[in-house]
This record gives C-alpha cells, structure tokens and sequence, in this order.
C-alpha cells in the first residue's frame, strides 16, 4: 500500500501542474473555503483510492480530478454559494450546471482528457437521481463515485457558509443513511475506514507559490486558453 507522501503529487508536473495552480489560484480568489475545499477532497479521495488497493496512476488521476472537479463552481455567484444547499429552484438550476461548466474549461487539452468524465459525474448518485445525465450504479466511474462521497463529507463539515456546518458525527451518519442511495456502499465504507474516526486529514499545500515567474511558451498558452474557457463558461446559460 502506499503512503501519502509517495501519491500526493508525483502527477503534478510541467504544464498540469501550471494549469491545476492557475485554477487553484481563480478558486482561492473567489472563495478561500472553496479553495481549501478542493484540496481537502483531493486529499479524501487519493487515501480512499487507496484504501481500495488502486495503482499509483489511478490514484494521480482521482486526485487531480477531485482538486478540480469544482473548477465549475468559478461561474457561479458567491451568493448563491453561500446558501448552498438552501437555494430557489432557479438558483439550484444555476448551481447544477457547473458539473458541465468544469468540463467545458477542460475540453481538449489532452492533459485532462482522463479526468473529464470524473468531473463531470461527481455529482451522480447510486440510484441514478443526481445529475447532470442520471448515471446510475457502476455506470458511473469509480473515481467519480470516490470524490461523491469526499466532496459530500468535506462539503458538510466545511460548508461556504458556516451556518449550515455539521460535525464529523453527523457528517458520517449521513453518509452511511445515503449508502445504496446517493453513494455507493462500498466507497462509503472505505472513506469511513481509511478516515481517523473523529479527526480530518489537513489540507496540504498542492503547489508552491513561489514557483519559478517564467513558464515556457507552450504553458502560458494554454493558461490563456483556459482563462478563455471561464471567461466563455460563465456567460454559458443556465443548466436546464
């Protein structure tokens, strides 16, 4: 099995890297706790891969799926954020559309390619009533069943708005209500397992930023094509 430290970031190199921080760096503008939030799913989702036994690369690319699978999320107001998941049915529709936003961001850098469907599919449930095409069972893919159930976790014990925050206890006992339901069984069993009962694994620092000023050419344009695509994503209409 491995450890932490071996999975954490060996994927997070050269161009991916550069990308992966540009959108780390738009979230933590937007909203810090969204921006943690990320971070802290990823760290979930990669002790859960590999609690399930996953290679090195499976886990890589579940990580960097579940660091950006609410890149989203950039195109949709604070203010709704911040009465998550308290919203009116325009709002909610609004807020459900960033599943196919993060996608729409990501669309043909080949880097991505992998994690694409993952991102897009975070949000289906076990039972085929999430969104955003009602995948139901394993027809939804693995890594998007394990950031399922990590986004849920961390999105209750670490909501945008603090009013609505639960503790470690309830968050847990609402995963395993939702087990065979919005979560698959199994998933939910290995986060419980590869979680310390009562503690959280601290979000740790994905890049440096302090990194090098100077990215090659062939980097700067892709980070000019992605902040294209949020620019165009955040005029997209709303998700029906």
């Amino acid at each position: 099995m491995l450890s932490i430290p071996q999975y954490l970031d060996f994927a997070y190199t050269g161009k991916t890297k550069e990308i992966c921080s540009f959108f780390l760096e738009l979230l933590q503008r937007k909203n810090e706790v969204l921006y943690l939030h990320s971070q802290q799913v990823a760290n979930y989702s990669a002790s859960v891969a590999a609690k399930l036994g996953l290679s090195r690369k499976e886990i890589g690319i579940i990580r960097t799926a579940a660091l950006m699978h609410d890149i989203g999320l950039l195109s949709v107001p604070n203010s709704i954020m911040n009465k998550f998941p308290y919203l009116s049915t325009r709002e909610m529709a609004q807020y459900k559309r960033h599943c196919i936003a993060g996608c729409s961001m990501l669309e043909n850098m080949e880097e991505f390619s992998g994690i694409i469907d993952l991102i897009r599919s975070h949000h289906e449930k076990w039972d085929g009533t999430g969104y955003p095409k009602r995948l139901k069972g394993v027809n939804i893919p693995l890594g998007a069943r394990i950031i399922a159930v990590a986004d849920y976790y961390d999105s209750v014990i670490n909501p945008c708005a603090t009013q609505w925050q639960k503790s470690h206890q309830e968050a847990l006992q609402e995963l395993l209500s939702a087990m065979g339901t919005a979560f698959d069984p199994e998933i939910v069993k290995a986060f419980i397992e590869a979680i310390v009962p009562g503690n959280t694994i601290k979000p740790v620092p994905v890049f440096n930023k302090k990194g090098p000023k100077e990215k090659s050419k062939t980097a700067a344009a892709s980070l000019s094509s992605v902040a294209t695509k949020v620019a165009e994503t955040s005029e997209l209409k709303e998700y029906e």
